[in-house]
């Protein structure tokens, strides 16, 4: 069986499976990077040593370690679901080792800063009135910038308190906002300029019609020093913020996967489930089962 041909065996397996297909088109995607490496080969002629080289390459290229934990994860998958179907008889990857990166506490914006961010926007301009709108939708969805610039009016319910964005090779997606966030929004809606097109957040520069990546990075720089604030002020640490937050006020994993668009939770785990002590120690005194003691309550 060639590598290509097992890859789509492997997929429609999952799918089969039950899994979604989100998790079947993330092993795609993650696999042609495999089927990339080593060319169109049978995979009963893929040795180790070769599956070693490509994580080799994958390390070497500078990806960050969680990305090439996530391939080996699957090329992994892969050969396993081979030996399992008979396929292959031996298993080339049962001797690669799953990488293994520190775990470093995720550089997400802290709720202080955010408050300091949208205090800055308190003048009621028209700018002051974007620039609120954007951070409160960053902050309360979780969205990456690229869907946020993407988005156009038609694309946002107010009165469902959603929106539809394209993010990562046109993947759309639900994110759901607040009152909030709704108001904002409606507030920059009735001051938003008309000769700007279809996009929901304009640019004020007469060269470009819809707020940039760029714009949006050069925005949230100028907030953050007028605000003072002294950590991470990127549009990604809004994302991190929002999904610390979340999960830190007892949301579980598995719905801010859904809520991010990550394909697995494995992916939200390692990237948000990182918590100090201090955290920890909070966490478990929210959602201990003896905190029912100090309602009177009994546990059945």
């Amino acid at each position: 069986m060639l590598l290509s041909e097992a890859i789509d065996a492997l997929c429609i397996a999952t799918r089969a499976d039950g899994r979604s297909p989100r998790t079947v088109q993330s092993y795609r995607e993650k696999l042609g990077h495999l089927a990339a490496f080593l060319g169109e080969v049978d995979v009963e002629a893929v040795t180790t040593g070769d599956l070693r080289r490509y994580v080799a390459d994958q390390h070497d290229k500078g990806l960050s370690p969680f990305t090439v934990k996530t391939r080996v994860r699957a090329l992994k998958r892969l050969f396993n679901f081979l030996e399992a179907e008979g396929v292959a008889e031996g298993n080339p990857a049962q001797r690669i080792k799953t990488p293994q990166p520190k775990r470093q506490k995720p550089k997400g914006l802290e709720w202080e800063d955010f408050v300091a961010l949208l205090k800055t926007t308190e003048g009621g301009s028209v700018l002051d009135l974007r620039d609120r709108a954007v951070m409160l939708f960053l902050f309360d969805t979780g969205c990456r910038v690229g869907g946020l610039v993407g988005l156009k009016v038609g694309d946002v319910d107010l009165e469902q308190r959603r929106a539809l964005v394209c993010e990562k090779g046109n993947k759309t997606r639900f994110v759901f906002f607040r009152e909030e966030t709704a108001r904002a929004l409606a507030d920059w809606l009735e001051v938003r300029p008309q000769d700007r097109g279809d996009w929901l957040f304009t640019s004020f520069k007469s060269k470009y019609k819809r707020l940039t990546v760029s714009g949006v990075y050069h925005t949230l720089k100028r907030r953050g020093q007028g605000a003072g604030v002294e950590g991470p002020v990127n549009p990604h640490a809004f994302r991190h913020g929002f999904a610390r937050h979340f999960l830190l006020s007892g949301g579980d994993l598995g719905t801010l996967a859904d809520i991010l668009g990550h394909s697995t939770v494995m992916v939200t785990k390692d990237y948000y489930g990182i918590f100090t002590v201090g955290e920890l120690q909070r966490k478990h005194e929210q959602h201990s089962p003896i905190a029912k003691l100090r309602s009177g309550e009994n546990e059945k």
